[in-house]
């Protein structure tokens, strides 16, 4: 693009400097030949705007969605509790020591165990220990069903375990998505 001649008047002079963004000539100065454009001072324009009418980020509104995102994250991870889904490991819990059983086997012969329920973390504790005079009546009822021979063997003693785990879930239900009893141990047991 080819530059139009230089205005001759210095008041042409000033005119084309003003609508070019340059400053006017001195008066009485020789007309510059080739005049290069001085570059656009940065200023600070609207509200809002900063130096090159460049807009300015809003700070406020991008920190209060920010500390609101914070906020509902911590509490969402305190009110809403992890839900277990099939295959995903639940962490332990407490344990319940139902205590000391003694009763009779169905052939007329003594057993005498104490039981501990391991718990998983989701357990309810509240609901186990109203539960357990409910607990200790499911011991009694299958141990009443079982003989001294058939509880005599390791493999026996696991059956009764598993019987009594399977009776325990049953009762306590899910919670979070699962079970609240992980294993049933025998702390001791004798049989006479």
């Amino acid at each position: 693009m080819a530059q139009a001649p230089a205005p001759s008047t210095p008041a042409a002079q000033a005119a084309a400097a003003r609508l070019a963004g340059m400053k006017p000539p001195p008066a009485g100065a020789p007309a510059p030949a080739a005049a290069e454009p001085e570059p656009q001072k940065k200023h600070k324009g609207k509200k809002g705007e900063s130096e090159g009418g460049k807009k300015k980020l809003p700070i406020k509104p991008i920190l209060a969605v920010v500390l609101l995102l914070a906020v509902g994250y911590v509490v969402k991870g305190k009110v809403m509790k992890p839900h277990y889904g099939p295959g995903v490991p639940v962490p332990l819990g407490a344990t319940v020591d139902l205590g000391q059983i003694t009763t009779n086997l169905s052939d007329g012969h003594l057993a005498q165990l104490d039981v501990v329920l391991q718990l998983t973390k989701p357990a309810n504790s509240k609901v186990v220990t109203k539960d357990e005079p409910q607990f200790t009546g499911d011991v009694v009822a299958d141990l009443g069903h079982d003989t001294y021979v058939g509880l005599l063997s390791p493999a026996g003693r696991a059956g009764l375990e598993a019987e009594l785990l399977h009776q325990f879930q049953a009762t306590l239900g899910l919670s979070e998505g699962a079970q609240q009893v992980q294993s049933v141990f025998f702390t001791s047991f004798v049989l006479q």
